[in-house]
This record gives structure tokens, sequence and C-alpha cells, in this order.
């Protein structure tokens, strides 16, 4: 069973790669293949990959973009580099 902690710790690493390996900004996506590509390149399994990103998108951190893909939020952008 995965804890909340390590939920959130996944939802983080999920910001870090998409700001420093995707480049992505505020507003930007990526395509749900990419992310879960990169995901497994770091080891997350898929379901630490689907609770970080369910934590993620509760948090505003992520919302859906307009073809299914994942889109950083400003809140998201901001809480990655903000800390």
């Amino acid at each position: 069973m995965t804890s909340p902690d390590d939920i959130r710790t996944n939802a983080r690493k999920i910001l870090y790669l998409l700001t420093a390996e995707q480049h992505l900004r505020a507003g930007e996506d990526v395509a749900m293949d990419v992310l879960t590509s990169d995901l497994n390149r770091h080891q997350m399994s898929a379901q630490d990959q689907q609770l970080a990103l369910e934590y993620a998108h509760e948090q505003g951190w992520l919302q859906g973009g307009p073809n299914a893909e994942v889109q950083l939020t400003e809140q998201g952008f901001v809480l990655n580099f903000g800390q």
C-alpha cells in the first residue's frame, strides 16, 4: 500500500519531470503516453503513477488538456519552482 507521503512525493516528481525534462511551463501539455514513458523510465509503477496523477489533479497542479493530454497548471508550475 502506498502511503499519502509517497503519493505526494511521486506527484512532485511528476511536476519535476514535466518542467525539467519536458520543459513545460504553465498552460503547456504533454501526451499521456510520453509522460507514461518518462515515469516508466524513472521506475515509477503504474499504480504509483495513477495515484500521483490523481493527487496532482486534486491539488490543482495538473489538469486535462484539450486532447486528453496532461496540462501543467500555473499552481503546479509555481509549486515546483517555488520550493
